[in-house]
């Protein structure tokens, strides 16, 4: 993702899924997208007439996000959860650092 050293300024960590469509924000948060009861790291871009995610070339160990999971008592097969503050320090480390 060669566009991060500019998505980093814009990066919500603490961004609220529930306003999604609701607001005039635009920006970008890491989520964990769940498919088929198999989590990715993903990057969330919101603005208000629409979302994307896209997984990151880089993924995390497995059982960083599924402890990121188990931390919000989730078990779905599928959907878009927080990610947890160890999974910032990854992302910070091994993908946003990386990128400059």
């Amino acid at each position: 993702m060669k566009t991060l050293p500019i998505i980093k300024a814009l990066i919500d960590w603490d961004y609220d899924f529930s306003s999604d469509f609701k607001t005039n924000e635009k920006g970008y948060t890491f989520v964990i997208d769940v498919w088929d009861s198999t989590p990715k790291l993903a990057l969330y871009k919101f603005t208000p007439f629409a979302v994307k995610c896209d997984h990151t070339d880089q993924q995390p160990p497995e059982e960083l996000l599924k402890k990121a999971l188990e931390e919000q008592g989730v078990k779905a097969k599928d959907g878009i959860f927080k990610i947890n503050h160890e999974l910032r320090n990854w992302i910070e480390e091994n993908i946003l650092d990386k990128a400059l």
